[in-house]
């Protein structure tokens, strides 16, 4: 059955959301912006609703909007990070692998960006797929937003599945490059000098990641598998680094959940058949990631303590970071044949002016991965690789990648092995 097709203009949200319902949508590249615009004007008739927010790129996520709807997130990323500085975010704090299941009970209404093939008019995902594509069979309802310019991808959808659709040829929202400091590719420096070739990668968001790829364009016969594919990837890519020729499953594929990053990826991503958008059942599951051989999972943390946990979510007592699929990915690195389940950070981080170790006797926040998976911790001063370490053994390699200003102080106060 065709879904109604309609105008934006004549879109009436305060028809579809009914007050005290959960409203969810594509996250950063994938946001359906005029729907989303459009939710917000008329937030107001519609009474108070929830939002569940992904990565926010777009103007939907605001502060002012919290009047009449509640936002809820996995991560304080982007956008959110003005929600959490006003007190209007709240944290679904479960890992990554666990949101399709847990927001399938939850989320009502579904707002899509798609894709229409400019040839047989199939319609795909396009940007994202990770947790909204499970949930387009258990929403209440699905609106679609059929935007021109979006990238056709791999993750198609069935026009049955849509109840409402509109039509826009607007550019989709996109990310820009973060430059990296010298700190940070001191830190690429030794991420890289443990990718092998034959590899498969998992990067992270941000400058980081993105230095660590531009690192890797001598390796041979890589693979991707990821939650997110940003412009470092596509260099790899593009410089053939990347082929995904060594993988024993979805072998000449690159696959992820996500596209997050710039024009010239989405471009590039456009009708590309070699890179799949999947579901987190597909990205994240540790069955899939277990398979991989040599899985190097690159992540990073706001801090690390010196026996291994890591706090990848509040920094200064506000919520930046995201629990997020940091502890499905490197399980995934230690359950692999000959994987490598890499931590990266810079050693310091400025804080009201003052340089502040990232490398600490104790976490200010909470322990979002814990010593038991701890795994490699890499710093621009060299790499800890605490797997099979005692305590004491971990305190040792952890100060050696201080930085060096505090590395005396972290001796003096690290903790007793039976604390």
């Amino acid at each position: 059955m065709a879904p109604l097709t309609t105008s934006l203009e004549a879109l009436d949200f305060a028809a579809i959301v009914r007050p005290g319902e959960m409203v969810c949508w594509g996250q950063a590249c994938g946001e359906p912006v005029a729907l989303t615009h459009r939710l917000m004007e008329q937030r107001a008739q519609i009474g108070g609703f929830s939002a569940f927010v992904g990565i926010g790129l777009g103007g939907a996520v605001d502060p002012a909007h919290a009047d009449h709807v509640r936002f809820t997130s996995f991560c304080g990323t982007g956008t959110n990070r003005k929600l959490a500085a006003a007190g209007a975010l709240d944290i679904l704090p479960v890992h990554y692998s666990d949101l399709p299941k847990t927001l399938a009970g939850q989320v009502d209404v579904l707002l899509l960006q798609l894709a229409e093939h400019p040839h047989d008019g199939r319609l795909s995902l396009s940007c994202t797929s990770d947790y909204v594509e499970g949930l387009i069979k258990t929403a209440r309802v699905v609106v679609a937003e059929i935007n021109r310019q979006a990238p056709f991808t791999s993750a198609l959808i069935d026009t049955d599945d849509i109840d409402v659709a509109i039509r826009t040829d607007r550019p989709v929202l996109t990310l820009g490059r973060g430059m990296p400091s010298a700190v940070d590719q001191a830190v690429a420096a030794n991420v890289a000098s443990l990718v092998e070739d034959g590899a498969t990668l998992q990067l992270g968001l941000g400058a980081l990641p993105d230095c660590i790829a531009d690192m890797l364009v001598d390796r041979r016969e890589l693979g991707l598998h990821s939650g997110l594919i940003g412009d470092g990837a596509m260099r790899l890519i593009q410089s053939g680094a990347i082929t995904n020729a060594a993988k024993p499953v979805d072998r000449g594929l690159s696959v992820t959940g996500t596209l997050l990053g710039s024009k010239d990826l989405l471009d590039f991503a456009h009708l590309n058949q070699t890179i799949e958008v999947r579901p987190i059942a597909e990205t994240h599951a540790l069955s899939k990631l277990a398979a991989l051989p040599r899985f190097t999972a690159i992540n990073s943390a706001l801090e690390v303590d010196l026996s291994g946990q890591a706090n990848t979510e509040i920094a200064g007592g506000r919520y930046v970071g995201a629990i997020g699929g940091a502890l499905d990915f490197l399980r995934g690195a230690r359950a692999s044949q000959g994987g490598v389940p890499i931590i990266a950070l810079p050693s310091t981080a400025e804080v009201k002016g003052q340089m502040s170790s990232r490398i600490v006797a104790g976490l200010s926040g909470p322990v979002t991965i814990g010593r038991a998976d701890a795994s490699i911790v890499v710093t621009e001063y060299g790499v800890a690789d605490l797997r099979g370490l005692s305590l004491a053994e971990r305190v040792q390699k952890m100060v050696a990648i201080a930085h060096p200003d505090f590395r005396d102080t972290l001796g003096r106060t690290a903790p007793q092995p039976s604390q």
